[in-house]
């Protein structure tokens, strides 16, 4: 699946490049810097003649440039779903999981920012049972970090080995090994 998206994101790379490259040959085999130079007298830099140069390739060529800008925004489509799929392949985990955790990191924090908020309570409630401190000023309290701002979930995915044993893993799954195929024929 992953060479699937990596070679339609290269196809549709090549596909951009090889369109605009086709039409950058018909705009210097037509001469139009030329003519739109010398015979329309426009000044010949990139900020005059760009938008004259646009005009005239939507208007000759309006196919091949929607076909290259689909081809451009499907690489980019393409390029990130490429990128999200690397990414749960070197974390060793499915998409299904990556719901499941933001649902458990979520409640982590919940649970967390409980326990700190009844440190907080319980120290505040102690103090006021003790002897009075003088009051803190209220632009210390005021620019003072919460206590809940402190508080950290860790995810921790055990079957997350490392970047180079998670690839090595795609590449050479379990089921391929020779070590794992000697098992089941001495079982089977």
């Amino acid at each position: 699946f992953m060479a699937f998206l990596l070679w339609h994101f290269l196809l549709c790379i090549y596909g951009t490049v090889a369109l605009g490259l086709v039409l950058a040959g018909q705009l210097k085999e037509l001469k139009v810097i030329y003519i739109l130079t010398a015979y329309y007298g426009i000044e010949n830099s990139f900020c005059s003649l760009a938008p004259h140069v646009v005009q005239w390739l939507l208007g000759s060529y309006n196919t091949q440039i929607l076909l290259m800008v689909f081809l451009a925004i499907v690489s980019l489509l393409l390029a990130g779903f490429f990128g999200y799929h690397a990414n749960l392949c070197l974390t060793n985990t499915t998409t299904n999981e990556t719901f499941k955790w933001e649902d458990y990191l979520s409640w982590q924090r919940k649970v967390n920012e409980a326990k700190a908020s009844a440190a907080a309570l319980k120290t505040s409630i102690s103090g006021l049972s003790h002897e009075r401190k003088p009051p803190e000023s209220k632009w210390k309290a005021f620019f003072r970090r919460s206590r809940l701002e402190d508080v950290e979930v860790v995810k921790n995915n055990i079957y997350d080995k490392g970047f180079f044993h998670n690839f090595h893993e795609i590449i050479f799954p379990l089921s391929t090994r020779w070590s794992l195929s000697q098992m089941k024929s001495k079982s089977g």
